[in-house]
């Protein structure tokens, strides 16, 4: 018996195990990872906002409330903070579950996939609105094929996508007009009969309503620290995208005529990210690189569920794909990955611990930036509170941005803080005459924290 009838003889039983295999994996990784502020965030707003409140906070948080929704209920019941990576855990586990069962792509791609970029921790312990990316990615490349005979449940999940990150909106641009707006020109101008156009119509009724919400939710944000700078990075990123985007429109136009569609959908997706991050947003963090290396395979998804193939041509776009995967994202990956497992990603729990164990029950802590600090919340006991000397406000869920300015105009005189704990971000400034209680380690994200005692007698400065 060859490899190829001895895997065709037990698919199961392989499947299965590689799942497990898979599972186990990437839960020790959850447990090992401490989450930062970028995750906290939005555990605290669910936890401390409604549902009114958050879609209008969600102007300063830059992002759409589906992921908050999803924690919310979670968060109110305070559940531990475990729970917040659980959740993306559990959501990429079924992604995971889906994409390698119900998707037509070659195993060693499913293998690869899974166990590297994009489902190996990077969405799945590192919690953020990204797991419902992929997730829906999955669900909507396995559902491409019957998008014309259910046309209102496709665009539903188009209409979910739109409410997880605005890097996914160009795939939203992409499957609405492939599908919708061609199916509407087809029936209407080219008079090609179609019995489902008032279902297509409705669907794109359900994307358009949704997107004038999102727009609603997120036009005119407040966060001072959301800019676009010119980069080298972000220029390197751009160039890279377009160069492999001109190799797969030659080769759509000469080998996959047929999938001209899946390729738009493609270019739509991955122009727009070059867009968000050229005139709007120019942080390119490790989470949001690799979303291209998902958007890659959620085309490849679309191209095999479309057809039934197992072809030389098509091999050639999974070939590229690993090529593409292994030469530019693998070895930040792996780096990572060691990291978190053997280093702390964030220093927000080891200094909640210190204050546990050494600070005064119901004691309220100074801090000179929430929006660094606020990670710090999840650990403390119950008693505690911090309060924000820059915006002189109790913090919650921190929707403040970093502000220098007002940082060190609340620092230029110490007096107000006598007798109190003060916790100073990542060594902003050094308080001499105050006692050093406690530094931290430097974490991977490299936000660290000081926590000094202000006297309540002497020079201040």
């Amino acid at each position: 018996m060859n490899l190829k009838s001895f895997c065709k003889k037990n698919r199961k039983i392989i499947y299965w195990a590689i799942f497990v295999l898979y599972g186990i994996i990437n839960l020790i990784l959850t447990l090992l990872h401490e989450p930062w502020r970028d995750e906290t965030h939005a555990w605290l707003m669910a936890k401390e906002l409604s549902v009114v409140d958050l879609f209008l906070e969600s102007r300063f948080d830059g992002h759409p409330i589906l992921w908050h929704l999803l924690l919310m209920p979670f968060a109110k019941l305070n559940f531990p903070i475990i729970t917040l990576n659980l959740i993306s855990f559990i959501m990429i586990l079924i992604a995971s579950w889906l994409f390698l069962f119900k998707t037509k792509l070659p195993l060693p791609i499913k293998i690869f996939a899974l166990f590297t970029i994009p489902f190996t921790y990077t969405y799945s312990a590192i919690s953020r609105n990204y797991s419902c990316i992929i997730l829906l990615f999955v669900i909507i490349g396995i559902y491409y094929p019957k998008r014309f005979e259910h046309p209102i449940v496709y665009s539903i999940l188009i209409a979910l996508l739109i409410h997880t990150h605005s890097l996914a909106w160009g795939i939203v641009a992409g499957l609405t007009i492939t599908f919708h707006f061609y199916e509407i020109f087809q029936h209407f101008y080219k008079k090609q009969n179609n019995t489902n156009i008032k279902a297509v119509i409705i669907g794109l009724l359900i994307i358009v309503f949704n997107t004038l919400l999102v727009v609603f939710e997120l036009y005119g944000t407040s966060n001072i620290n959301y800019s676009c700078e010119s980069s080298s990075f972000v220029d390197e990123v751009s160039l890279f995208i377009i160069c492999i985007l001109f190799l797969l429109f030659i080769y759509t136009i000469f080998v996959l005529k047929d999938h001209y569609k899946e390729f738009t959908i493609l270019a739509i997706g991955l122009i727009f990210q070059i867009c968000i991050y050229k005139f709007v947003y120019s942080s390119i963090l490790f989470q949001r690189y690799i979303l291209f290396f998902g958007v890659i395979l959620f085309y490849l998804i679309l191209v095999y569920q479309n057809n039934n193939l197992d072809d030389l041509k098509h091999f050639l776009l999974c070939v590229t794909f690993l090529f593409i995967t292994s030469v530019f994202g693998l070895k930040d990956f792996f780096i990572l990955v060691v990291e978190d497992a053997f280093h702390p990603y964030s220093s927000a729990k080891e200094m909640a611990y210190f204050i546990n164990d050494n600070v005064p029950k119901d004691t309220t802590i100074l801090i000179d930036a929430s929006i660094i600090g606020q990670s710090i919340i999840p650990y403390l006991d119950d008693g505690y509170s911090l309060y924000d000397i820059g915006y002189k406000e109790f913090v919650d869920c921190a929707n403040v941005a970093y502000d220098p300015p007002i940082i060190d105009s609340a620092l230029s005189d110490l007096s107000p803080y006598r007798g109190k704990y003060l916790i100073i971000s990542n060594d902003f400034c050094e308080l001499n005459n105050c006692e050093l209680l406690y530094h931290t380690q430097y974490p991977i994200v490299k936000e660290f924290f000081t926590l000094y005692f202000v006297p309540e007698e002497g020079v201040l400065k």
